[in-house]
């Protein structure tokens, strides 16, 4: 950032599942453009919306470490847990989708101390090349 203008940036806990990050999906841009934020920065595991179950309680230190480093690196304006149906890596229902990734955006804030908005989300599937975002939580 050298000298430039800070961009609103955004920092989003999500899925490593190869379906949202393609080109097509367009994944960024578009929490980009629900968060009213200039990019938005990554942290892919396996079902993050599973990550606060105790059986994963090293996968989630390690993830708040990381966006806790960029909190701290770029200074972003909001954070965001995006999960997703039909997911390996947090095999649940639709509706325990929105359930645990709202506990999980409650969680980070608690974990991370950040002031701002923390973002809970689920991209809805209709194709392994179409998802809707659906806004769920926000704390």
């Amino acid at each position: 950032m050298w000298g430039k203008k800070h961009k609103r940036l955004a920092v989003a806990l999500t899925c490593a599942d190869w379906r949202l990050h393609q080109r097509k999906v367009d994944l960024n841009a578009r929490l980009a453009k629900l968060l009213e934020v200039e990019g938005v920065d990554l942290i892919a595991v396996p079902g993050p919306d599973g990550l606060i179950r105790a059986e994963r309680q090293s996968e989630w230190h390690a993830a708040v470490a990381q966006i806790k480093l960029l909190i701290g690196a770029h200074g972003p304006v909001a954070l965001i847990v995006l999960a997703h149906q039909r997911c390996a890596g947090h095999p649940v229902s639709d509706a325990e989708h929105d359930i645990d990734v709202a506990a999980t955006a409650r969680a980070l804030k608690a974990e991370t101390g950040y002031m701002q908005a923390v973002h809970a989300a689920v991209a809805v599937y209709r194709s392994d090349m179409a998802w809707d975002l659906k806004p769920v939580a926000q704390y």
